[in-house]
């Protein structure tokens, strides 16, 4: 429904009812390209007509009352299907309106449904905006200033305002009474200053500095940071000023700017919100962002004030509301992703200085038991360490007795002893074959269990198994002596079983890695694997085949018997694959 009346005809006395409304609505017809126009009640003070526009039917009705001084008209716009959104009512009651406001000296609506309607769109968008800007200052001030942020940084008109109203609004709504409120209690404009706030303080150079009392440069008539003549100036003054405040109160309204300036020239900046809070979470800078909240609080203004809404204020303000909920969502994403990661760390830091001080607690208990009844009580890294000192100074061992064999490879890895893993490789690097030691352990710091670290090592047709022990000290507080007594002695059972390991060890190696120098490997490739691996002994070297370890020819590396070429003139074997002459036959052949 829409309702407005047109006020005071101009040249009323040639006014003539019917006449005029029929040419308004013919011209109405005729600028929206509407093909249905039909009046179909004529009364002498009432007319009714309908109206086709873009295949949606309205009521029109046309209602005059006359008098000797002033003539109205009122006009009455009907929409069938109440659908107050309809966007084709809003062109035919501006259109309407448009056609006869050159007519008369004034016009005034009545009631637009439509407008009321776009009013509680926008106001719910309104609300929305407001809030989330709300939301997102009180998450940022929290987390950075703490609790306290409110009254610790804000200006007194702001605080003094959000009082005011606080108290009120608690009284009307009993349940929230006990909650904090601030930011949903001041005017929608205050929170652009909020995000644009500076906070001062004086400078570390202020003329109410107080100038060095010791001066450690002899020769020098006045203390270092002393104040300059020109500050001495100033702080005169600004002595002036108060002095004269303090005299007479009221002067203060006449000296105000005088004092304002002098106090400002002795301040800086200390927290600027934007650029210290606010600033990293917008993807827009302080000016944009302050004009585009500038121009939404006076369109939410316009909206809240019951004011009326036509499409175009409404399109404009939706698009300016789209903008500023996109970037304030914006801002608020990274600011949660922001908080979550630095939670994230501070509940990681907790629990370790929880893990710290635990330790530390459990250290201190231990201390104390071993001071009272000399019985060790080792914790699990305590446990795994001496562990490995043990290990790496057996496998140390092992590397010393056979250092000048260089056809062995040592690679020692140190266990973490927290799972099975090969800490202990000796590869032949002639043969590729290897002895692997792999460690079981099982580690329990318990006060009296025992850990137990299997070495198992394997080669291609053996396998032996060595343990190595350690029994956890254990003592319980005699509450009648007031003091701990032992239960569990601490002792460590390794010597044995590393010794064992490290003989194994040691005679595995010189029965099945026998020692192979360079001079025993042919220069010739195994026509097999290709590899430089082919046995060979020279007849100077050997004193017969029972000095071979391996046959003349074989490949050390995958097994293959390779034919080596023979001395044509002597039969030795040679050190390449055809046949020829040995050097001592050439020799002799030269000297011929």
């Amino acid at each position: 429904m829409i309702k407005f009346v047109m006020i005071n005809k101009k040249n009323s006395r040639n006014f003539e009812f019917h006449s005029y409304t029929e040419q308004i609505m013919e011209k109405v017809k005729s600028d929206l390209n509407s093909n249905s126009l039909e009046f179909y009640s004529n009364k002498e003070t009432i007319r009714k007509c309908t109206f086709e526009y873009k295949q949606t039917d309205f009521f029109v009705t046309f209602t005059v009352a006359a008098t000797h001084e002033t003539v109205q008209l009122k006009v009455d716009v009907i929409l069938p299907s109440n659908d107050s959104s309809n966007l084709e009512l809003h062109d035919l009651k501006i259109k309407i309106k448009d056609s006869m406001i050159a007519d008369w000296e004034q016009c005034v609506w009545l009631e637009d449904t439509q407008s009321e309607l776009f009013a509680e769109e926008l106001y719910k968008k309104v609300h929305s905006v407001e809030n989330s800007l709300r939301r997102l200052i009180n998450s940022i001030m929290f987390f950075k200033l703490g609790g306290d942020w409110w009254d610790r940084y804000m200006p007194y008109d702001l605080i003094n305002k959000y009082n005011q109203r606080s108290d009120q609004y608690r009284r009307r709504t009993p349940s929230f009474d006990n909650i904090h409120t601030n930011l949903m209690s001041i005017d929608t404009g205050d929170l652009i200053r909020i995000l644009n706030y500076k906070t001062y303080k004086l400078k570390r150079n202020s003329i109410f500095r107080e100038p060095d009392e010791m001066n450690p440069f002899e020769g020098f008539a006045e203390p270092l940071n002393a104040l300059t003549r020109d500050e001495k100036e100033k702080l005169f003054l600004f002595q002036s000023i108060m002095n004269s405040i303090f005299f007479n109160t009221k002067s203060i309204e006449k000296l105000h700017p005088n004092l304002l300036e002098k106090l400002e020239e002795q301040m800086e900046v200390d927290k600027d919100f934007w650029e210290d809070y606010f600033l990293p979470w917008f993807s827009c800078d302080s000016r944009k962002f302050s004009g585009l909240w500038n121009e939404f609080t006076t369109d939410r203004n316009h909206v809240a004030h019951n004011k009326l809404i036509d499409l175009k204020l409404r399109d404009k303000f939706n698009k300016s509301m789209d903008e500023l909920q996109k970037l304030i969502a914006e801002a608020e994403e990274k600011f949660d992703a922001y908080t979550e990661t630095e939670a994230a760390s501070y509940l990681e830091e907790i629990r370790f200085e929880a893990e710290v001080s635990e330790r530390q607690k459990a250290d201190d208990w231990r201390e104390s038991v071993e001071e009272a009844t000399g019985i060790r009580i080792l914790d699990e890294s305590e446990i795994i360490e001496e562990f490995q000192e043990n290990l790496t100074a057996s496998f140390d061992n092992i590397k010393d007795m056979f250092y000048y064999r260089s056809d062995l490879e040592f690679l020692y890895n140190e266990p973490t002893l927290n799972e099975e893993s090969i800490i202990f490789t000796i590869e032949h690097n002639v043969t590729r074959d290897d002895i692997q030691v792999i460690v079981l352990p099982d580690i329990d710091s318990s006060a009296g269990a025992t850990s137990t670290v299997t070495l198992r090592v394997i080669t291609n047709d053996k396998e032996e198994m060595f343990d190595l022990y350690y029994t956890n000290g254990e003592a319980e507080y005699n509450d009648e002596q007031t003091n701990y007594m032992p239960l569990v002695q601490d002792h460590w059972e390794v010597t044995s079983g590393l010794s064992k390991m490290e003989k194994f060890l040691s005679s595995l190696i010189s029965s099945d890695f026998p020692e192979i120098t360079e001079d025993e490997i042919a220069n010739v490739p195994c026509h097999h694997c290709e590899s430089y691996s082919v046995y060979y002994l020279s007849d100077e070297e050997s004193d017969g085949e029972s000095t071979l370890r391996y046959s003349m020819g074989e490949c050390l590396n995958c097994g293959t018997v390779n034919s080596l070429g023979f001395c044509m003139r002597c039969d030795k074997t040679l050190n390449q694959e055809e046949d020829g002459l040995c050097d001592s036959c050439e020799a002799y052949i030269d000297a011929q």
